[in-house]
């Protein structure tokens, strides 16, 4: 894949005999969204929570949601197009090593690139089993001849349990337990199976997340665009999606006074770039999600760098591969 990107690039660009061509990056924002998904699935007895627990708008349907629980940021360099220059690198003794990503960016010259920012790990935490509440149930119950007639037995079931719970915890069972550790548990499974029954009218929820990612190119400030939205139904969706609840990005260049230098024509230089910072915030309709300051290239200007491969002592430059701007920057001259 590599070898196919290079070739590519070749044709695109060219390479001249003399020299390197390279492009500066512009930095991508990346909006990793963790998205939970709420599934509602009602009960068997859902219709007689009303009639037997004096329980209303107990839903009768599955229902399903999703929200944005956290919000995090990266970046990331893309090509810049408007970027693209050459370095010299023909003469005597010269040992430039010139280090490009695969679509061109200057990463190093001379150096070991940067290893870009580490995505944000996720790994979807495993859920307990949940237990059938069809388990608890009494043979009684199981034997009933209508819906109705399970419902109301099953009630009946539910309060045995808690009288059962209350002779525990005053020791007045029949089958209280010799000591504090065993009565726990029996507490514990007394509870297990009350809650379990009660789901079968109440329902129940079931709650999975997602890691998604949003990514763009902001090039200049802006105002509350739309960047992406939220379906109650189906999730992320694309910002021209109606059917979601659309989020807000607004970027604000907090380095405005930054203006492009005049660039000298003449001479061997290496070009980098200067980033500016920009404040972004993302939120949805009044509610702030986050709000982040990032250093971003197109913000900002390219900065001369004088370079000669002909020198004695060699260049070691590495960029920064989200913004292009100088990481670290030492001559062979700099470690005597």
């Amino acid at each position: 894949m590599r070898i196919i990107a290079a070739l590519l690039l070749f044709l695109s660009i060219g390479l001249p005999s003399e020299g390197q061509t390279y492009y500066l990056p512009k930095t991508a924002v990346r909006f990793h969204l963790l998205i939970e998904k709420q599934t509602y699935t009602p009960g068997d007895f859902a219709a007689y929570a009303e009639r037997y627990l004096h329980m209303s708008n107990i839903e009768q349907q599955e229902q399903v949601s999703h929200r944005v629980v956290t919000c995090l940021l990266t970046t990331a360099g893309v090509r810049d197009t408007t970027k693209c220059y050459t370095l010299r690198l023909k003469g005597k003794g010269e040992a430039a090593d010139v280090r490009l990503s695969d679509d061109g960016i200057l990463l190093a010259v001379n150096a070991e690139p940067v290893q870009p920012s580490n995505t944000p790990a996720y790994s979807p935490q495993s859920k307990p089993r949940q237990q059938s509440p069809k388990k608890f149930l009494s043979a009684e119950v199981l034997s009933a001849g209508s819906t109705a007639k399970m419902a109301e037995l099953t009630v009946q079931q539910m309060l045995d349990l808690r009288e059962h719970r209350q002779q525990l915890a005053t020791g007045e069972a029949e089958d209280m337990p010799n000591d504090e550790k065993q009565l726990q548990l029996m507490l514990q499974q007394v509870d297990q199976q009350h809650d379990a029954l009660m789901t079968l009218f109440t329902g129940t929820i079931r709650r999975d997340t997602t890691m998604q990612v949003v990514t763009l190119c902001p090039d200049q400030e802006t105002e509350r665009e739309v960047v992406f939205r939220l379906s109650r139904q189906r999730g992320l969706v694309d910002k021209d999606d109606l059917s979601g609840v659309p989020f807000y990005m607004t970027v604000k260049n907090l380095s405005p006074d930054l203006s492009q230098p005049q660039e000298d024509k003449k001479g061997d230089w290496l070009y980098v770039n200067l980033p500016g910072t920009a404040s972004i915030t993302l939120q949805q309709e009044d509610f702030l999600l986050a709000t982040y300051e990032v250093p971003l290239a197109q913000f900002g200007h390219i900065e001369q760098r004088s370079y000669d491969p002909f020198k004695r002592y060699v260049t070691h430059l590495t960029l920064h591969p989200a913004t292009g701007a100088v990481v670290k920057q030492f001559s062979d001259l700099d470690k005597k």
